[in-house]
């Protein structure tokens, strides 16, 4: 099956040298920018938007997108038109057998995700991220650069959690919630909030 990076921005460009480090047959990426079709990145052609993905056969998508919100907004477009997600594991992350990494999961260089890991649809674990045992990153989370989880933590749904950030074990995420950089979460975060510093506390809440 080929493949397209749904985006054409900096974090498809990680997925992108990710699943052609992987040996995936990478032919282009897809934006809905119209401005961005006949561009090239990383020497790959931008296909065209929404339309050229919808219309083409044997092609699966991969996520190219940070935010937590559109991805899961693309990957409910792609289901509800047949579109498969792919799923990508850099080379040179370690995956321990006992994982499991569903639809559309991007596990980037260097991370280590460890026994009994459960990384959920669409979720990113980025480069050099830690995951220790039994933690559960949920749908469309986000563990960016250097971020660690101690045992048993937990990001619930759209959860993102900043560069360099720390989840003592057992910690939790709440959906939807931003844990800032170099943060240190030793509890629970609530739902909807932007929580930083050490250890993390809540700044505000997110309207939505």
């Amino acid at each position: 099956m080929r493949v397209v990076i749904y985006g054409s921005g900096g974090h498809a460009k990680v997925v992108a040298d990710l699943l052609i480090a992987a040996g995936e047959d990478v032919v282009g990426f897809v934006d809905d920018e119209p401005s961005r079709e006949g561009a090239e990145v990383l020497g790959l052609p931008v296909l065209g938007g929404w339309a050229w993905l919808e219309a083409a056969e044997d092609v699966g998508a991969a996520l190219g997108i940070g935010s937590n919100q559109v991805r899961y907004a693309l990957a409910k477009r792609c289901a509800a038109s047949g579109v498969p997600l792919v799923t990508g594991v850099h080379p040179r992350a370690v995956v321990a057998r006992s994982a499991t990494l569903a639809e559309g999961a991007m596990v980037m260089a260097g991370a280590l995700i460890t026994p009994d890991v459960r990384v959920g649809r669409g979720a990113i674990v980025n480069t050099g991220a830690v995951v220790e045992h039994d933690v559960v990153i949920g749908d469309f989370a986000h563990l960016s650069p250097n971020a660690a989880t101690g045992g048993g933590a937990r990001l619930d749904e759209q959860a993102h959690v900043g560069v360099g950030a720390v989840l003592l074990p057992l910690a939790r995420v709440g959906a939807r919630s931003i844990v800032g950089g170099g943060a240190v979460v030793t509890k629970a975060v609530p739902a909807d909030v932007v929580a930083a510093g050490v250890p993390a506390r809540v700044i505000r809440r997110i309207e939505r």
